[in-house]
């Protein structure tokens, strides 16, 4: 099961850090997005990690039911810590893109 949550976490990582470096759209598009700069950041930061955490809480959603209905024994522990490295890592990537994609 560790093997599946961190493929999913890489997954998810993966296409939060391409959407928040690259950009799909024209150049003047870029360019109004960086002379509005601080709320533009702010913006597209928490749009990417909002992203980033559904797909953690379905992840987090999947385990908890596959530990409830498959093995009968629900560890809270282990939950929390799939939780928190899924969420700093989503974050994180959405953080450190971000700032690539206005610093290019």
């Amino acid at each position: 099961m560790k093997t599946i949550n961190t493929f999913f976490i890489v997954f998810t990582g993966g296409i939060v850090a391409f959407f928040s470096i690259f950009w799909i759209g024209s150049y003047e598009q870029k360019m109004k997005l960086i002379d509005e700069l601080p709320l533009s950041f702010i913006y597209r930061f928490v749009g990417l990690s909002a992203i980033g955490l559904v797909f953690i809480s379905l992840l987090l959603m999947f385990n908890y039911l596959f530990a409830k209905l498959i093995v009968k024994d629900v560890n809270a522990v282990e939950l929390r810590k799939l939780a928190i490295r899924g969420f700093v890592s989503v974050i994180l990537l959405a953080l450190f893109g971000t700032l690539f994609f206005f610093c290019i």
